[in-house]
Formats: C-alpha cells, sequence, structure tokens
C-alpha cells in the first residue's frame, strides 16, 4: 500500500484529503503543523508528499527545496499544492514533481497522486 504523508495547516483540507486518499486504498498521515515533517517522513516513510505552499510560519517551496537537497529525502516526490495559482509557475524551482491547484476535484487529486506515487 502506497503511503502517502499531507501536509497542511488547514485541518479541514487535511481530513478532506485523507478520507479521500484512504477510501482509494492509500496509507494517510497528515500534519498540520510543519515543525512535525522530519518526525513524520521518519516514522511514516512515505511514498509520496503533499504539501501545502502556504503554511503558518513556513514556505511550503522552502521545505520542498530542504527535502530535496537532504540525502534522506531526495528520493521522495513531493506535489504541492495551493490556492495561489500563480505558485504553479514556481513548482520546479524547488524540485517538486506536480502542483494541484486548491479547490481541487477528487478526480484530479487522485490522478496526480497515482501519477507520482
Amino acid at each position: 500500500m502506497k503511503r502517502i504523508l499531507v501536509v497542511d495547516d488547514d485541518t479541514d483540507i487535511l481530513n478532506l484529503v485523507k478520507t479521500i486518499l484512504a477510501l482509494n486504498s492509500y496509507a494517510v498521515e497528515t500534519i498540520a503543523d510543519w515543525k512535525q515533517l522530519n518526525n513524520a517522513i521518519e516514522s511514516f516513510r512515505p511514498h509520496l508528499i503533499l504539501l501545502d505552499i502556504s503554511l503558518s510560519g513556513a514556505s511550503g517551496l522552502d521545505l520542498c527545496d530542504e527535502l530535496k537537497k537532504a540525502e534522506n529525502t531526495m528520493h521522495i516526490p513531493v506535489v504541492l499544492f495551493s490556492a495561489n495559482v500563480e505558485m504553479a509557475k514556481r513548482v520546479s524551482e524547488c524540485g517538486a514533481v506536480d502542483y494541484i491547484a486548491k479547490p481541487f476535484s477528487i478526480k484530479d487529486l487522485l490522478v496526480i497522486i497515482e501519477k507520482n506515487s
């Protein structure tokens, strides 16, 4: 079973994404506090990270960049998501494999997750 780690400070988004992915046979771990990211990666060992760009106190773009530079996490695909569609242009700058615009459809979410996990 593919493991997906979802990072967003909006608990409604976390609950929605967790439900959708769990119903589609993914193991899902969610975190609302980006400071827990490294611990969650170490304990959950995700196949893919779904990371919000706009987090309280941090930039998902910067976190993605750090993940892609670190030897122990550079192999994990990162999909960024945001309500700011202008951010889609910056996805490749940090090494993310894809981007999902909020609000997203369930179908689009599942297609992008399947394509990249």
